[in-house]
């Protein structure tokens, strides 16, 4: 656990000796951690409940103490999807941030502990700055992944177009199933947004000048990461419009490989049409058949069956038919 004081700008990690007084706090730990907080910050049981189990539900309950939001990221690790989970509690007073692992996004957000650029006389509106930056960090995150996930498509697009194997429908069939996941978790972020600015502002509500003024600032930090989320989103689905076209490419392969293949049946067919006749004639038993008595017969009728196979690949192969 990592607790910031932001009157004093001092970190305290000491989990075991935590004393948070009426001073603004921005705080980074895991779920087991935040036991240790729940009951001075006021935290109902459900909502800590919600930060032990995973649950994949993209969501943001407002209280009357705090807003508390569960997200939903997602990394591409060795051509599979990772979701994790994190949840953020939203106060005039504080920001909690409950990570699970301790990976990238935890080592981004916990950078900022040592930041300066948020630190506004109101240190409300600085939270409020904290809190929109977590969120450009999980969008950036979000990019990045989907990112790698359209180079993995290109490349399998480029695989398709050299050679069809058994292997390559399953890999389009993985590979849509992960742009899926990443539409199903981005998209509820813009409702998210729309929660936020219809029915967040509970906490600005003074008609006074601070309220005003922390409303607007509000505002415009989540007019910015909810341009930032329809650029994802729209990213999003045009990465499983590129997944889905794989399909149509592969199918266009398969038709175009069969079509081959009836081709070349129907040309070695047709070769074999004429071999077929002739060898039919004289393969009939019939007493007075001229040619049977003819003493080179026998030699040019062998000379035909060779022959007629032999033009008929040269000429098909003249043409690029086979």
């Amino acid at each position: 656990m990592h607790i910031l004081n932001l009157n004093t700008k001092e970190i305290n990690k000491d989990t075991y000796n935590i004393e948070l007084n009426e001073d603004y706090h921005f705080i980074i730990c895991n779920p087991w951690e935040l036991k240790f907080l729940k009951n001075n910050l006021n935290i109902d049981e459900d909502t800590y409940k919600d930060c032990l189990m995973f649950d994949e539900k993209v969501k943001v309950n407002i209280f009357d103490h705090h807003i508390f939001f569960t997200l939903n990221n997602f990394q591409v690790l060795e051509e599979d999807i990772i979701m994790e989970e994190i949840n953020i509690f939203l106060s005039e007073k504080y920001i909690i941030v409950v990570l699970r692992k301790r990976n990238e996004i935890y080592k981004q957000i916990k950078e900022l502990m040592g930041e300066s650029f948020y630190y506004k006389s109101n240190l409300t509106l600085s939270l409020l700055i904290v809190f929109s930056t977590i969120l450009r960090i999980i969008i950036s995150n979000q990019f990045e992944n989907l990112e790698k996930i359209e180079d993995e498509i290109l490349q399998l697009e480029d695989e398709i177009l050299s050679e069809i194997n058994e292997d390559i429908s399953l890999k389009i069939s993985h590979i849509r199933s992960m742009c899926r996941i990443c539409v199903k978790n981005i998209r509820p972020l813009t409702y998210i947004m729309d929660t936020l600015t219809k029915e967040g502002m509970e906490f600005f509500s003074d008609e006074n000048s601070r309220g005003i003024y922390m409303e607007k600032e509000f505002i415009k930090l989540l007019k910015g990461v909810d341009d930032s989320i329809d650029k994802l989103y729209s990213f999003s689905l045009s990465t499983r419009e590129l997944a889905d076209k794989l399909l149509d490419i592969y199918s266009s392969k398969v038709s175009e490989k069969t079509n081959n293949l009836i081709t070349k049946l129907t040309i070695l067919t047709g070769i074999s049409v004429p071999i077929t006749i002739i060898t039919g004639v004289y393969g009939m038993n019939f007493k007075y058949m001229p040619e049977l008595n003819y003493i080179h017969g026998y030699k040019i009728a062998l000379l035909v069956i060779v022959l007629i196979p032999l033009v008929s690949f040269l000429f098909f192969k003249y043409k690029k038919m086979i």
